[in-house]
């Protein structure tokens, strides 16, 4: 059934987790079972018909990377409710509905001694993640959670259900497998198949300092990476505290390093590390330690609320670890439009099946956010142009799509000849072009 802007379905399917851009569809489609995708497109269809209007569907699970405009001539497709999550452990696959988010699947997974290669924050649904590329804290040592996806069950712009598996019988369902590792994927998703991985000694922290001993822990970080374990994910950052009870109380309302460490093999991996930065100054908090799937969810801090924000990213190369003192330094004055901006290392992550995006463009990540409402989107590019000044230095061209808050369109996450033969897979799957493409399709 279509939901119309009065109704309270309608309301709290149009409030996305990034909120930086208002939401009015014309109508909004519940979905809480494969059938109704079906259904919904076929409703579609007869409101275009009885109105004389074209619409455009537009899925959505939680809305992290919501950006686009969605006006009066769209259905938006709440995929929400498609929340299923089964694990066969023997296989380690896990098999979820796209709008089941990484907390409840690795809520299961990890009863049998597994985890899907989540992000940083628990509640980003698994699909528009997993077809973006997924960068996790698990990468160094199982790569993007892109490469992990073995199938897609989805439907394609006419309402035909299809299966994209890299042994379909049709091209068109293998090449969409193609496309959903990385490219953000074609048609409309309704369950995944996704590898999991074992993680025999899950440790995990996040460790904070006042920002006045930034230039000390930057140079500590970067001597220490190449002495990192093979598993060892980390991110330093300058982060702006809010004065909420997550943070320490002698942090809140200053500028704070922070530090956020993973390692999936144990704590020794990430000893030289721990030892180098805790020697350059006592952290105010730290909480390293061997932890579960909630407590590595937790590391990065992530706002518990849904925020209005854009964001900044990119593929940086190995030269990165020279430059990072200066980068974070953009964002560490008091005041700062931006609120975070983190590094992440990813060095050595390794490749996997065949898809549009499945291997690491760059050694590091660079990703900045600033909130809508503290500053104006003028105040907040002005701020992302000046780190741009420093990362350019290492830049290798290409930007992390799903790291871009609040943005319609992320053009530079796929070289020109993977976007273009993307494009075309969309294209067979939806030749009426009735399904909104991914934003990393332009």
């Amino acid at each position: 059934m279509l939901l119309a802007p009065d109704t309270d379905g309608y309301a709290a399917a149009t409030r996305p987790r990034n909120s930086s851009t208002p939401q009015r569809p014309g109508r909004v489609a519940r979905v809480t079972s494969p059938g109704d995708l079906a259904t919904a497109l076929r409703e579609v269809a007869a409101l275009e018909t009885s109105s004389g209007r074209r619409l455009q569907v537009v899925p959505q699970a939680t809305g992290h990377g919501a950006g686009a405009p969605v006006t009066d001539d769209t259905v938006l497709l709440d995929t929400s409710g498609l929340a299923d999550v089964a694990v066969d452990p023997d296989a380690r696959v896990a098999t979820v509905g796209a709008g089941a988010t990484w907390a409840a699947v690795n809520a299961a997974a990890e009863r049998h001694g597994l985890l899907g290669l989540a992000g940083s924050a628990p509640s980003v649904s698994v699909s528009g993640y997993t077809f973006g590329g997924g960068i996790g804290w698990l990468v160094r040592r199982h790569g993007l959670a892109s490469a992990a996806l073995r199938a897609v069950h989805y439907l394609d712009g006419e309402g035909r259900s299809r299966v994209a598996r890299e042994d379909a019988a049709e091209e068109t369902d293998r090449e969409a497998l193609w496309a959903f590792r990385g490219a953000g994927g074609v048609g409309v998703a309704h369950t995944l198949e996704l590898d999991l991985v074992p993680v025999p000694d899950l440790h995990a922290g996040a460790l904070l300092w006042d920002a006045v001993a930034l230039p000390e822990l930057v140079a500590a970080w970067a001597d220490t990476l190449d002495s990192a374990g093979a598993g060892v994910a980390t991110s330093i950052a300058v982060l702006h505290v809010p004065p909420l009870p997550l943070f320490p109380e002698p942090l809140q309302g200053r500028v704070a390093v922070h530090l956020a460490v993973a390692d999936p093999d144990g704590p020794d991996g990430a000893a030289p590390l721990l030892e180098a930065v805790r020697s350059v100054a006592a952290p105010v908090s730290d909480t390293w330690g061997a932890t579960d799937a909630a407590g590595l969810a937790r590391i990065h801090l992530d706002p518990p609320a849904a925020t209005p924000a854009v964001g900044a990213a990119r593929w940086l190369d190995a030269a990165t670890p020279g430059l990072a003192a200066d980068l974070l330094a953009t964002a560490a004055e008091p005041g700062s439009p931006v609120v975070m901006l983190e590094l992440r290392h990813v060095t050595g992550a390794p490749a996997g099946r065949d898809g549009a995006l499945v291997s690491a463009p760059g050694d590091f990540v660079f990703h900045a956010v600033g909130p809508l409402g503290r500053s104006t989107r003028e105040q907040i590019g002005s701020a992302f142009a000046r780190a741009r000044s420093v990362w350019s230095a290492a830049d290798t061209g290409l930007t992390p799509g799903s790291w871009v808050d609040g943005a319609a369109s992320v053009t530079d996450a796929l070289p020109p000849h993977v976007r273009e033969r993307a494009a075309a897979v969309a294209d067979r799957v939806d030749p009426q072009h009735r399904i909104r493409r991914s934003r990393l399709l332009g």
